[in-house]
């Protein structure tokens, strides 16, 4: 597969984590003014694993992009 397009893919998927993190914690603040807690902590563990997989994958970018360039040098 093309370098360029491996660098899309993980942008994209980097991107689809980030938004579910922010719609999991939208949800949180949601579910916290309707005064339904357990709805709040479920989406709160989304959140937090949302978010997890956002740092996963932003660090798998990084890292791979700087093995693409030192293969370029």
């Amino acid at each position: 597969m093309n370098p360029d397009t491996q660098i899309k893919i993980f942008i994209f998927l980097e991107r689809l984590w980030l938004g579910a993190a922010i719609l999991g914690i939208l949800a949180v603040v949601y579910f916290i003014l309707t005064k339904d807690n357990d709805s709040a902590v479920f989406f709160f563990g989304f959140f937090i694993l949302s978010g997890l997989l956002y740092i996963l994958r932003k660090k798998q970018r990084i890292k791979y992009q700087g093995q693409m360039q030192n293969k370029k040098m």
